[in-house]
């Protein structure tokens, strides 16, 4: 009898991982009909966790330090780790350090719930619905910070089964991360660092992964995109970013569940599209997406275009893949545009499948925003002599000549053709319309761009719809400021598209960080320019001398004024005194601490460690850049062009200092990238 019981168990023993996988499936259901799942590509099917692939490496050994993590982020987990909490770096910024790349941005996950997170920080709010995290604003930065203990709605089931499939032997620490890196979208995504004690944390193989570029889910493709469908997106967006490579699961699965992102709200399409568009991966986005008949949805215009383009006898040239070529030349992880550089450059492009024009028209058109004056930027176009490039169908047959104020009407004229384009990504009858020019193309009717990114977008060009003969704005600098560019300012935008276009006619600019006119082409600006650059200059000056003087004013009178008020208003003065220094020693002794820890955050007797503020990402994001607002200018600011002296007498050798200045910039491009070779590559850790 116990020779038939053990060979009963035995028997039971074959189909408990089975049994164990139909169980699972039963929880997260696909469809009407449980799917089985893909041992190919799930990194642990349910029941066949094997903890020895767990990694938990020594960071430095892969060369990553706390020097490449800024101090915000840092100076975030020295507090939580000082109350008691565990917290650790998590997601795309680990993986970007392993690619050797500089992070988009820094997210933590900690022990601490929610409400605990926010009592460490007086500047912390909670967002979010499905799955709520804290934004903390410390530093000068917002961290978004999420808590072990939150679990997505829906996602209470699959919880309990990932507790009931844990190994035994397992500590509370690992516990809660694998649970939680099992919650993730991508392996490569499941990554935790811990800077404060150099451990890197893999318990899904993402390491391997990033070496060998490839793109997996935790789970089943098919179950991960019905968990939530904007993970198509966001596995797109990093493909397309890193140059990653699909399984045929998540292929079919992309191609399966693509139409799902219709139930996406406007809010969140708008958002993942800009991650795509907007941190220099527009180009090979946009040909992901039309691969997975998804910007069919999305931008049914544009996935018209490319196939027409496409198809056909022989190749054409897409003027649309050209701009955003040049447009990703110019922003990066690190240093992003708003949304209202690319909505203006569908826009734009739009605008000439609608009307083509003469390749020169379009260039004085980037040429005029690039100056950011009419009267330079025509001078510009009429002395370039190289030969402009010709797209079909954007640009029309050449003429010989054209006169300016011919030149000036049909730029007027495609400025205003570009501004009514924008109405086609925000209403959708324009949009229906539009695409019945397009036969043989279907429309979902999906407009996810909002009304306020458009009008930004419009503003841009309203300075050539309306008198541009008039438009003498003028630009003082033409070293981009990514700063100003990151935070939508309409002068630096403007600069952005007249420099993308004019690289895309063929009219190239230098794409390093000091631009200008082609070598063969010498432009010297106006002296009005330099003029009214000079008395803003000033006169801001005086403005705020003026202003330093009436602060101090107020403060003596408010010091000053208790004493002549009543008894009434003294005693209310000192009640709301009382609450104000009370909320003010709060916030001054949680800034104290949060400048302390700063302060100590590595110490002076270990040679291997660099203080935070060293690192090589904060020189990229703190690197002081020539701020221009509204045409204003420092007095010692030199323009890359000739620059004319103030007094008859002073003569400026401008060639020289501009060969001075560049060759000064690329020491500080070569220095930044070389800050970022020392990192080890991953394939030693898997020979």
């Amino acid at each position: 009898m116990a020779a038939i019981h053990v060979k009963r168990d035995s028997f039971f023993a074959c189909f408990k991982p089975r049994l164990s996988q139909l169980f699972y499936h039963k929880l997260v259901k696909v469809g009407n009909k449980p799917r089985p799942p893909s041992d190919k590509d799930s990194v642990s099917g349910p029941g066949k966790i094997d903890i020895s692939k767990w990694r938990k490496m020594d960071s430095r050994s892969l060369g990553i330090t706390r020097v490449m993590v800024p101090s915000s982020p840092y100076t975030l987990l020295k507090i939580l780790r000082s109350r008691g909490f565990e917290a650790y770096l998590v997601g795309g910024c680990v993986r970007d350090l392993l690619l050797n790349r500089p992070p988009k941005d820094f997210d933590v996950i900690t022990t601490a719930d929610l409400n605990q997170i926010k009592k460490q920080f007086h500047r912390c709010i909670i967002v979010g619905r499905r799955f709520p995290i804290c934004r903390v604003h410390i530093k000068g930065s917002v961290i978004e910070v999420s808590s072990f203990k939150t679990l997505a709605k829906d996602s209470e089931e699959k919880e309990k089964f990932l507790v009931s499939q844990m190994p035994r032997g397992c500590d509370k620490v690992d516990l809660n991360l694998w649970k939680n890196s099992m919650h993730r979208d991508f392996t490569v995504n499941s990554l935790f660092f811990d800077p404060l004690n150099y451990k890197i944390y893999d318990y899904n193989n993402g390491m391997k992964d990033i070496l060998e570029l490839k793109l997996r889910t935790l789970v089943p493709a098919h179950v991960s995109f019905t968990e939530d469908c904007a993970r198509i997106l966001r596995g797109l967006r990093i493909a397309a970013r890193l140059g990653l490579s699909f399984s045929k699961d998540i292929e079919s699965a992309i191609h399966k569940h693509a139409s799902s992102i219709l139930s996406l709200s406007t809010f969140r399409i708008m958002m993942e599209m800009d991650y795509m568009l907007s941190y220099g991966a527009a180009e090979s986005s946009l040909r992901l997406l039309h691969r997975f008949h998804i910007l069919k949805i999305l931008l049914p215009i544009q996935a018209a275009y490319i196939s027409r383009q496409t198809t056909g006898p022989k190749q054409r040239t897409m003027m649309l893949m050209k701009l955003f070529s040049h447009m990703d030349e110019l922003v990066s992880c690190d240093q992003p545009s708003t949304c209202c550089l690319w909505i203006g450059l569908l826009a734009f492009h739009q605008a000439l499948l609608n009307g083509p024009q003469h390749p020169f028209i379009v260039l004085t058109f980037g040429c005029v925003l690039y100056h950011q004056s009419w009267v330079d930027g025509l001078r510009f176009a009429r002395k370039y002599c190289q030969p402009l490039l010709s797209f079909d169908p954007e640009t029309s047959d050449p003429f010989e000549f054209i006169s300016d104020d011919e030149v000036a009407k049909k730029v007027t004229m495609l400025a205003r053709r570009v501004i009514n384009s924008i109405d086609v990504l925000v209403d959708i009858d324009t949009l229906h319309k539009t695409m019945s020019k397009f036969s043989g193309f279907t429309c979902r009717g999906l407009v996810f761009v909002s009304k306020n990114s458009a009008h930004s977008a419009a503003q841009l060009f309203h300075v050539l719809a309306h008198k541009v003969e008039t438009y003498d704005k003028g630009r003082s600098s033409f070293e981009m400021n990514h700063q100003l560019l990151g935070k939508g300012d309409a002068l630096e935008t403007r600069f952005a598209l007249g420099k993308i276009i004019m690289n895309t006619m063929g009219c190239t600019v230098n794409i390093d960080n000091h631009l200008g006119p082609p070598e063969n082409v010498h432009f010297t600006p106006s002296n009005s320019c330099l003029q009214k650059a000079n008395a803003k200059s000033s006169t801001s000056q005086k403005q705020n001398a003026y202003t330093e003087e009436k602060v101090e004013d107020i403060e003596i009178l408010s010091t000053s004024g208790l004493k002549t008020e009543g008894p009434t208003s003294n005693s209310k003065k000192k009640k709301l005194n009382t609450k104000s220094s009370n909320i003010k020693k709060k916030n001054a002794a949680i800034d104290k601490e949060i400048k302390d820890i700063a302060a100590t955050d590595h110490s002076i007797g270990k040679p291997e460690e660099m203080r935070v503020s060293d690192s090589p990402t904060q020189e990229l994001m703190t690197t002081p850049e020539p701020c221009l607002h509204n045409g204003n200018h420092n007095r010692n600011e030199k323009l890359p062009s000739q620059l004319e002296a103030q007094n008859a007498n002073e003569k400026v050798n401008v060639a020289a200092e501009v060969e001075v200045d560049q060759s000064t910039t690329k020491e500080q491009s070569v220095n930044r990238k070389e800050k970022w070779k020392h990192v080890s590559p991953l394939s030693s850790l898997f020979k």
